[in-house]
Parts: C-alpha cells; structure tokens; sequence
C-alpha cells in the first residue's frame, strides 16, 4: 500500500478573501478543496512543498496533519491578546506540546510522534472540524485538551516503570468531556482507563462569574476604551476574549475550574491499570447474564427449535446445515445449564444416525465439537 498524507486548514475568525484564496489555490497541484474558510490537500505519493505551519500563520486559524505511518499533529493559531501562555506552559512537553509565539500570534500544537505499522490506512477527513471547538475552549481556560495531551505523553512511557513526574494543574469536568474531546481521544488514540483515572481528582465544571469584570471596567483607560470600541466597528476577531482576557489582569481573576495537579505519573498508571480490570470483570458479567438470558429465551422454544432443526438439515443445503449446527451448540449449552446434557446427546445421536450418509454435515458437526 502507498503512503498517505492529509493536510487541512481550517479559518475560524474571519473568511479568507478571494485574493487569499487564489493564493492558497497555487500553494499545490493537489488541492482539492479551497473555499473562503477551509483547504485540503493529500498525497498518495510526494510532499506538500511549504511549511504548513507558515500556511497556518498567513491565512488560518487551525491545521490538522495525518499520515498513514503514524504521525498526526493538531496546531491552533491564537491571537496573543487572547490567551495566558502562564497558564498554558505547564502542560507543554518536549515532542508532545509546544507554544510558541509568531509574531502577533501563538502557535499551539499537539505533536506525539507515535509511529504505527507501515501500510496502515487511515481516513481524517471530517476530523478537524470535529476538534476545533477545542480552539474556543483554550481561549476560555478550559484547559482540558491540554491534561489529555499530557496523558497522552506518559501513556507513551513504559508503564512498567514508576514515573516520578507530578501531573500539571488539573481542569474540572475530566469526568464529562465533551464531543471534542473525545474526538481528541479518538485521534490521539488516549488510553480511555488512563483519562478514568485521571478525572478521579477533577471537580466538577462551575460557571464562572463576571461580576469582578464589570467591575474592572471602570478602570480601563480611556485610550483603551476607545481602542477596543474600534476593534468593534472593524469587527475584528475575538475582540470579546481580548477585553476579557485584560479585565482579569486587571482583577487577577484566576480560574476556578483548575485544581493543583499533585499526583505522580506512575500512580495514574497503576490506577488506570485497575480500572481497566474493573472494566473487565464487568464487561464479563454482563456477557455472562446475556448469555444466560439467551439460554432461558431458548429454553422456552426447545422444542421448536428442534423441530427447526430438522427442517434445516432436510434441505441439504449448505447455509441450513450452518445454522442447523449453530442452534445444536446452543441447545446444548442449554442442556448443560439445566444439566440435563444426556438427554441431548440421546437427540443430537439419533440426528447423527438419521443423517450419518451426509458428509458435509457431518463435518460441521465434528468441526463445531458436537
């Protein structure tokens, strides 16, 4: 099988004008979609020829990059009125996370190099539009894509060995992600017992209050009033979050939906490890209860089935001597549950008698272990 690129590029704050999109159109003979907020291009063989992360910071607000031997990446542009990089660093991590600031933008990007099996198909498109909430979320403080990207770097150690390393502040609402988290889950392929054991220490998402910002608004200056009332009749992008963002420096409102993060690594490891035991036991006892659940229906139709048995084998036909054999091994889990598998093996011999000059059905019989 051939190689396989997917590069997406997604506008949020404002539509690429038509000059940008004619620009973006000639970046590559492979585009297959330019429109005024979104551009795709894959290769089966060959290379996109730029850089996407300049792409990214000339024209878009989000890029998604996926390759079918493993790597993916996720970058959001921000502009740098809009987010607190204090508040963001301490989830950043060497190949996993990095921010960076390009000019009047931040550059945030989930990077895990995590190689897979050469050859491996895998399909993005639809992806990035389902974690770009994500983007809005960040800018808000919801930092809960940001502890997912942590886990996603420990959960690539050897859980073998007791990592020292204490897990960074730790977001509300770990136990009730929402649909771009988990599509974050699913494209960063997150260990799910990994975030159960994580969400044990996350409290619960509270509103936020904003009564201390209509309270900082009398201390803006006037210069600044008058600049974001300007940024308004401009409509320029994110102005909200910009004034939002300046109130709490100016009330030192600090997030309420973070808790100090004070677990180890490998304690997160061995909790993970017995909720996916849990999980199991569970997932065991429910199939069990199905699978008696279903012996009892039967047992209410025994004699039918019998009969249907019957019926199924007189066809001579491969698909009836299929299902034939089937229901015999479900009628006699049913005759060992009511322990009453001599009276079967009296029915299902007299069946073998009645039909022992048929040879392929024999050979269902015997390879089913009747």
């Amino acid at each position: 099988m051939s190689e396989y690129q997917y590069y997406e590029w997604q506008t949020i704050d404002r539509p690429l004008s038509s000059s940008e999109r004619e620009a973006v159109s000639r970046l590559s003979s492979h585009m297959e979609t330019v429109t005024s907020t979104q551009a795709i291009v894959s290769y089966s063989w060959g290379d996109f020829k730029h850089d996407p992360r300049h792409v990214l910071l000339q024209y878009f607000d989000a890029h998604l990059y996926l390759a079918n031997w493993g790597t993916r990446r996720l970058l959001f542009r921000f502009p740098k009125s809009v987010i607190d990089p204090q508040a963001i660093l301490p989830y950043c991590r060497e190949n996993f996370l990095s921010l960076e600031l390009e000019g009047g933008y931040y550059l945030l990007e989930f990077s895990p190099e995590e190689d897979e099996p050469d050859g491996m198909w895998v399909e993005a498109e639809g992806d990035l539009g389902k974690l770009i909430p994500i983007r809005e979320q960040i800018m808000q403080g919801d930092y809960r894509a940001l502890y997912l990207s942590w886990l996603k770097a420990i959960s690539m150690e050897d859980p073998e060995e007791d990592n020292p390393e204490t897990e960074p502040p730790i977001p509300a609402g770990l136990g009730k992600l929402n649909s771009s988290h988990q599509a974050f889950i699913e494209f960063f392929d997150l260990d799910e017992h990994l975030v159960k054991a994580a969400a044990k220490a996350s409290p619960e998402l509270q509103p936020a209050s904003i009564a201390p910002l209509e309270k900082a608004l009398l201390q803006l200056t006037r210069k600044e009033c008058v600049t974001f009332l300007r940024q308004v009749l401009n409509n320029e992008p994110q102005v909200r979050l910009s004034l939002q963002k300046r109130l709490e420096q100016l009330t030192d409102v600090k997030p309420v939906n973070v808790g100090q993060g004070q677990r180890l690594a490998g304690q997160l490891f061995k909790e993970a490890e017995q909720i996916e035991q849990e999980d199991l036991r569970r997932q065991k006892a429910e199939a069990e209860r199905k699978r008696i659940q279903g012996l009892l229906d039967l047992a209410g139709r025994e004699e039918a089935t019998w009969r249907w048995v019957e019926s199924l084998i007189g066809q001579k036909q491969a698909k009836p001597y299929d299902e034939a054999t089937q229901l015999l091994v479900k009628l006699r889990e049913l005759a060992i549950y009511q322990r009453q598998l001599p009276k079967f093996q009296e029915r299902f011999s007299a069946i073998k008698e009645k039909y022992s000059s048929r040879p392929s059905l024999m050979e269902r019989f015997k390879r089913a272990g009747l």
